[in-house]
């Protein structure tokens, strides 16, 4: 969401229609990072749908909240919140589980760490985010179905420690080709997905990026 800046309801509003899907979905989920909303009203947002919200705060002032949250039109079940390992600032994941088609799903957003001092390995080291990924993965159900989201921050891609633990851990994910999502060159932002006998999934990038400084990963679950 850049601090806010992304635009929430035309998001939501082309999703709904079918134009970022071959149909307008049954039902749909959100995993939203860097939110920005008044305290108290994570919705504010999205606009006058009737969707559940879990919203996680990363930081707050007087008038404003910023955090992960997850928007959905299943009702959100077993909400929480997961700190992470704290390198250079708080950083969390939001978790909840929903009911789909009779099974259970666990669905998590989360913001990994984008930079850390010198002291702690160097501005694009690694470590920080295969260190936040480890601890990620333990408060995640081991033995679930479910889809983990997010902006992992992955600067060094497919090679790094976290994006290969998030991998092994949800082995339905499509190995789809890679496709930047932060200005046209980098891909930081991920869909991981481990998911029920016969079910399968595909995801890809949008070309809008609606605003912000991220453009969306749109997964289906077939």
């Amino acid at each position: 969401m850049n601090a806010g800046r992304g635009d929430l309801p035309r998001l939501v509003a082309d999703l709904e229609s079918g134009r970022l899907t071959p149909a307008p979905p049954k039902d749909y989920v959100l995993l939203l990072q860097e939110v920005v909303t008044l305290r108290g009203d994570p919705l504010r947002a999205a606009g006058d749908r009737n969707l559940s919200v879990f919203f996680g705060s990363v930081r707050e002032d007087d008038l404003h909240t910023r955090g992960n949250a997850i928007l959905s039109t299943r009702p959100l079940l077993d909400t929480r919140t997961i700190e992470l390992p704290r390198e250079r600032q708080r950083r969390i994941a939001v978790a909840a589980t929903i009911d789909l088609n009779g099974r259970r799903l666990f669905i998590a957003s989360a913001h990994l760490e984008n930079r850390v001092s010198w002291l702690k390995g160097g501005l694009l080291s690694d470590s920080a985010r295969g260190r936040q990924a480890d601890a990620l993965l333990r408060a995640l159900p081991s033995a679930e179905p479910g889809v983990l989201g997010g902006d992992m921050n992955t600067w060094l891609g497919r090679r790094e420690p976290a994006w290969r633990a998030f991998a092994r851990r949800f082995d339905d994910t499509p190995r789809e080709p890679d496709a930047p999502t932060f200005r046209d060159r980098l891909v930081l932002d991920h869909l991981f997905f481990d998911l029920p006998a016969d079910w399968h999934a595909s995801y890809r990038v949008v070309e809008d990026d609606y605003g912000s400084d991220h453009h969306p990963v749109v997964g289906m679950i077939f």
